[in-house]
C-alpha cells in the first residue's frame, strides 16, 4: 500500500476508513460538532484534511500519571 501524500483530502468515506470508525459516526460527531476538522466545498462536499486527522488523534491521547496509590 502507498502512503497517502500529506497535502491530501479525504471523503467522508476515506477519513472514516482512516480513523476506523463508521462513516456514520464521523457524521454524528461532525453533527455534534465534535471530531476533527473538516472543509465543506460547494456547501455540500465534506473533505477531511490528513494532518488534520493525524493531530486531532493526537489530541485525543489520554496519559496516565505514575500515581503511588493509596489503597495500601
Amino acid at each position: 500500500m502507498n502512503p497517502l501524500p500529506t497535502s491530501v483530502f479525504l471523503t467522508e468515506s476515506e477519513a472514516a476508513k482512516y480513523l476506523g470508525i463508521s462513516k456514520k459516526t464521523l457524521q454524528r460527531w461532525r453533527f455534534d460538532h465534535k471530531g476533527p476538522a473538516y472543509a465543506k466545498l460547494n456547501n455540500k462536499l465534506i473533505r477531511y484534511h490528513l494532518p488534520e486527522l493525524d493531530e486531532w488523534m493526537d489530541q485525543q491521547t489520554i496519559t496516565h500519571e505514575n500515581k503511588e496509590s493509596s489503597y495500601e
